[in-house]
């Protein structure tokens, strides 16, 4: 069962008064009035919570494709790593070819880091002030201590992080039945601020192996934790959707950053949760795993067009964290389908709302990438293959991230699943798992004449700062 705390938030500041969204209104008002009617509120919770599947995993895998990750080729490794740029020039080099610049993924990584210590904003443009950039920038401070190596991936980070085993107690505590320690770590989960909670086995396909330090440039074998984890609980953590509204702009990033520090802290105090009961347990933060495929495991979400992990009530509206463990008496979750990959197959409003053009606007999901440059492996070496899913070049998007000085949340911000809890939105998410084609289309229409993820920045940032501060 997922555990989560729903949160409300104010009435959405959108005027339903033109035609097309007095449509809208209508059309779930009736959905509403059948649920009603029907006595099928049970109904639309169980579909919002999505629909169990057989097997480990929610969509189709072609082992015969499908590895472990090797970290060195994350992103952010061949950004920041001397030895990666060493290693594999050509990746500079042909990227700069693709997108007809002089550029360098160094550079790029230089213009992020720098970001948070240096003024990088833009005057009097509405969403990069200095105002912006403070809040922005303030939401991660507290990584600073907790552990702000964890951000960029890089394993066993000093701070909540560390593999160390504080804490570890000598004696194992013994629970009455696996459902009885999946229930009770999923209270403390919540009791400590998580979103969402699901717990899962592991799965050496989705474990980066081996894992990556960029800043020493080194490979770090999974022997080095010294143990096996058998077992692996996954935490969601919610961004706040008025500042999400404002993306790519700065407040964004400010709720993007706090969820960064709830990652940190929140999987640190579960992980020491769990050594206090005897157990082994290292927190995970963007290292170590991936954690979109993890939460499909563990019946979190499906993971979208943009590459998020779709999740109800929140879209792609989180981030994961997780913490690994060698306690395995526990009832596991089980994946579950929620429409989501079908829904994408005709919506596409990330992919067209996206500024640096790196979402797959493909019809269907593939086993391979097929972007552009996809059969170069100096352009097709981040991303893990195997899995029948929307390919992205994570290269675009992040040399929009360092143009933008701070990175971007546009995807998060367009996607018809990213919206407050209103009934209306539950109604169709429940809808979604078994209507299709024309509908959904309709669905992405509906969505953009309510509103929601087509709000241009200046009246997004307006918003943010003016709204309701009450307590």
């Amino acid at each position: 069962m997922i555990e989560q705390i729903d949160k409300q938030h104010p009435s959405d500041t959108q005027s339903p008064s033109d035609p097309s969204r007095r449509r809208l209104f209508k059309y779930t008002a009736a959905a509403a009035a059948v649920a009603m009617a029907t006595g099928a509120g049970s109904w639309v919770k169980s579909r919002v919570e999505g629909v169990p599947v057989e097997g480990d995993f929610p969509v189709p895998v072609d082992d015969s494709i499908l590895k472990p990750f090797n970290q060195r080729n994350w992103i952010f490794s061949q950004a920041g790593s001397k030895k990666n740029w060493a290693d594999f020039p050509e990746r500079d080099v042909e990227f700069a070819k693709l997108i007809g610049e002089n550029w360098k993924f160094r550079d790029g990584m230089h213009k992020l880091m720098i970001s948070g210590t240096e003024p990088t904003w833009k005057n009097n443009k509405p969403g990069y002030t200095q105002l912006d950039w403070a809040v922005g920038m303030a939401g991660q401070h507290p990584l600073s201590v907790l552990g702000k190596a964890s951000k960029y991936g890089i394993p066993d980070s000093p701070g909540m992080m560390s593999w160390e085993q504080h804490n570890l107690a000598p004696k194992q505590w013994k629970f009455g039945s696996k459902q009885e320690a999946s229930q009770h770590i999923k209270r403390a989960a919540k009791l400590f601020g998580a979103t969402r909670c699901g717990i899962t086995t592991i799965d050496p396909r989705f474990n980066y192996d081996p894992m990556y330090d960029l800043i020493k440039s080194q490979e770090i074998s999974w022997d080095e934790l010294g143990w096996k984890p058998k077992t692996v609980i996954v935490l969601l953590h919610e961004m706040e959707y008025e500042a999400i509204r404002t993306a790519p702009a700065l407040p964004s990033i400010g709720t993007v950053n706090k969820a960064y520090v709830d990652m940190a802290v929140q999987a640190g105090q579960i992980s020491d949760f769990i050594r206090r009961l005897g157990y082994k347990a290292v927190a995970s933060h963007n290292d170590m795993i991936n954690k979109v495929a993890y939460g499909m495991k563990a019946g979190l979400g499906e993971a979208a067009r943009n590459g998020a992990l779709i999740t109800p009530n929140f879209g792609p509206r989180v981030r994961i964290s997780a913490i690994l463990t060698e306690m395995d008496f526990v009832e596991y979750d089980v994946p579950r389908r929620f429409g989501i990959q079908e829904f994408c197959e005709h919506c596409k409003l990330c992919a067209d709302a996206c500024p640096a053009d790196a979402i797959s606007k493909d019809d269907k999901p593939s086993f391979k990438p097929t972007y552009e440059g996809a059969d170069n492996p100096a352009l097709n070496w981040a991303g893990q293959p195997g899995v029948l899913k929307y390919y992205n070049d994570a290269k675009k998007c992040f040399k929009f991230w360092s143009d933008n000085g701070i990175g971007c949340a546009q995807c998060i911000k367009t996607c018809p699943w990213n919206k407050p809890d209103f009934w209306h939105h539950r109604i169709i998410d429940a809808s979604n798992t078994f209507t299709g084609g024309e509908i959904h289309t309709v669905m992405r229409e509906m969505d953009s004449l309510f509103g929601y993820g087509n709000m241009e920045i200046e009246k997004a940032n307006l918003l943010f700062w003016s709204g309701d501060v009450k307590s």
